[in-house]
């Protein structure tokens, strides 16, 4: 227990006495076998059922929270509070479909406008956004300085933008 609790709550006779921490350590060997549960920051006596259901619903919890950091689980529930529900930040996922027909001319004519660039300007573009490599690797293939083909790009990029059918 981190910190002790503010009561306790003991029954007798089966009605519920309050006493104060203080009281019921001095009183400790008088409860000796009883069960009692942490709930809001005090002791309460229950029965031998409750007591085992709390601590089974408790190992469970603790299971399924272990469990969730182990695969990185994520719960918008989690973000929730008295301001904020979690689940206003979820995306609709509903499709937009002129925005996906924009996007699919846009795509359509960008490969148009690749396919009239030079050999050499499709295969520096390939290299670095299809291939991924670095400048320096696409300098070393073309036997040429990280420098100009940096400068190369940001041409060929400039081209691209000033395509008229591209926005």
């Amino acid at each position: 227990m981190k910190y002790p609790p503010r009561k306790v709550f003991v029954l007798e006779d089966g009605v519920y006495e309050e006493l104060s921490y203080i009281e019921f350590r001095q009183r400790e060997d008088t409860y000796q076998g009883r069960r009692f549960i942490p709930l809001h920051g005090m002791l309460m006596e229950v029965s031998e059922g409750d007591y085992k259901a709390f601590y089974k619903d408790k190992r469970r919890q603790k299971y399924l929270d272990e469990r969730s950091a182990k695969n990185g689980d994520f719960s918008y529930d989690m973000l929730t509070t008295d301001e904020f529900n979690g689940e206003d930040i979820l995306v609709d996922m509903a499709s937009d479909t002129a925005g996906d027909v924009e996007n699919e001319i846009m795509l359509d004519n960008l490969r148009l406008e690749v396919k009239r660039l030079s050999e050499d300007e499709q295969k520096i573009l390939y290299l670095i956004y299809g291939q991924r490599l670095s400048e320096r690797a696409v300098a070393e293939r073309f036997h040429v300085s990280q420098n100009a083909i940096h400068r190369r790009k940001v041409q060929i990029l400039a081209k691209l933008r000033k395509a008229k059918n591209l926005k």
